[in-house]
């Protein structure tokens, strides 16, 4: 239930016009038919009378990001959780439930991950399907900064002269140009982020340079990805409010989330291999996913652009839906390490763990380097977990946490958990 004083905080937001602390542009843009289904209905009755294959989900897509998925037509929501099993294909089945999980939705539908899992290929993460599961997903991660990029730069040019404006806008360029590290299987081209790389470091300049770079790179960014991954990622935005930086929200757990399928899979990849004895490989994966964590504070510093303000009402807006809900983060710690017994969804683990495999192993000739490796993960998970208690203390207090956690002291006392306990007094600090 969400409370009147939430509500009226989202509204007075709302009323202050479009971008950072107000309105999103789809929502303040929206026309009358969209606000109130009527386009989406339209478009229904014609998918449903089967004039048109194509199921409509431009129409859809417009009335949620137009109202808030909480203030989405109840027909219409009503119309989507009956579409017939036999008209859904995969990636329907996957997305229709971000469009009906008003009053039992969680994280996964909150984030729309499962289009994304879909689109990435994921449940093929073996031999060469995991290296094709790799490069999809940090093609999806490129796309993802690309359309926050295009959306930040449209905010941009409706007030480039705030403050917290300018921060927002620098953060999202400064990701993009930083994506070579963050998802280095799908690389751009140096020529694609130049202009932005060259605005970001005219730190004087005024914010026109670099809002107008930013929507050309986006623009690009968005062109180069296959049309099934440009597809999904602007399917996969649905906020439950009408603020312009729920969006940036949804954006960046999409990142993590990505970020965490590729740690996972470098886990798995490094425990096979010692399995096989290939100390070397087992190594090597670990330490391309710990190069991975270096963009870490840069996606942090996007997160900390988010106002007070409007988090409190994105959090009013989506209780019950937690990051502890995540069944990726969840299974690389039971993938590293043996963990006591937990309900939480997403920690069941079948044969060994890395560190279990780890010990095996770690007087062999040539096991100093995997050791190192360990510790380099540990120390970057560690560190990631710190920086997510500290923005979470700084943003929200002490209150207790969307997912019945107990909020920022809940998260200190995670990141003080090591992903390999076996390591703690072998000169891991």
């Amino acid at each position: 239930m969400i409370g009147e004083q939430v509500r009226a905080a989202h509204e007075e937001l709302v009323g202050r016009g479009t971008g950072v602390r107000a309105a999103s542009a789809a929502a303040s843009d929206a026309t009358s038919r969209q606000r109130v289904g009527s386009d989406a209905h339209a478009a229904m009755d014609t998918w449903e009378n089967r004039s048109c294959s194509l199921f409509p989900y431009l129409e859809v897509v417009r009335h949620f990001q137009a109202v808030g998925r909480s203030q989405a037509d109840p027909a219409l929501v009503r119309r989507l959780s009956s579409v017939p099993a036999d008209r859904q294909d995969a990636f329907l089945a996957a997305w229709l439930p971000m469009t009906c999980d008003q009053e039992t939705g969680g994280y996964v539908t909150y984030a729309g991950l499962r289009p994304h899992l879909l689109a990435a290929g994921a449940g093929q993460g073996q031999g060469s399907g995991r290296d094709r599961l790799r490069s999809r997903l940090d093609e999806l991660t490129v796309a993802v900064l690309g359309d926050l990029l295009r959306t930040e730069a449209a905010a941009a040019g409706l007030d480039a002269t705030a403050s917290a404006v300018r921060a927002r806008l620098r953060a999202t360029a400064r990701l993009l140009v930083l994506s070579g590290d963050l998802a280095p299987r799908y690389r751009l081209a140096p020529s694609v982020t130049t202009d932005v790389a060259a605005a970001l470091a005219r730190t004087q300049d005024s914010l026109e340079p670099l809002a107008e770079a930013s929507e050309r790179a986006a623009k690009t960014v968005l062109e180069l990805v296959s049309p099934t991954v440009a597809q999904t990622v602007v399917r996969s935005v649905l906020p439950v409010t009408r603020l312009h930086d729920e969006i940036m929200f949804i954006r960046s757990i999409q990142v993590f989330e990505a970020l965490y399928e590729q740690i996972g899979l470098a886990v798995t990849e490094s425990r096979d291999a010692l399995l096989d004895g290939r100390l070397d490989e087992a190594a090597d994966a670990l330490a391309a996913v710990t190069e991975r964590m270096t963009v870490l504070p840069a996606l942090f510093r996007l997160l900390g652009t988010m106002p007070i303000e409007a988090f409190a009402v994105i959090r009013g807006y989506t209780s019950g839906r937690s990051a502890v809900q995540s069944r990726s983060y969840r299974r690389i710690e039971a993938a590293c390490a043996p963990r006591p017994p937990s309900d939480a969804v997403g920690t069941s683990w079948t044969g060994p763990t890395l560190q279990e495999v780890w010990s095996d192993v770690r007087t062999r000739p040539g096991a100093d380097r995997l050791t190192e490796q360990l510790r380099r993960l540990d120390t970057s998970w560690r560190g990631m977990k710190r920086s997510h208690w500290g923005i979470t203390l700084r943003i929200i207090g002490e209150v207790p946490g969307t997912g019945g956690t107990a909020g920022a002291s809940y998260l200190k006392n995670t990141s003080e958990t090591p992903l390999f306990p076996a390591l703690a007094g072998k000169g891991d600090r």
